[in-house]
């Protein structure tokens, strides 16, 4: 996973440096291949960012990580 996009994306929206920080250490830890934790990762990057995700485009990202894995195009839908 490309920790340092997810990292600059997340502080592009203002979100406190040291909660991004402990979020991708959480990550690092992960097992990414399992999908739960994929949407757990998703949610607590929306809650950090103060964001709601609707079930809809969760599943779209949970389709796209299923088919390209970690991708710049991935990124295109988390603006």
């Amino acid at each position: 996973m490309d920790f340092k996009r997810v990292f600059d994306l997340l502080m592009m929206s203002n979100i406190n440096s040291e909660d991004v920080s402990k979020l991708i250490a959480e990550a690092s830890t992960m097992d990414l291949s399992d999908e739960e934790n994929q949407r757990i990762l998703i949610r607590k990057g929306c809650s950090l960012a103060n964001k709601e995700i609707s079930p809809d485009m969760e599943d779209r990202i949970i389709s796209i990580l299923k088919e390209k894995g970690i991708s710049n195009d991935l990124f295109s839908y988390i603006k």
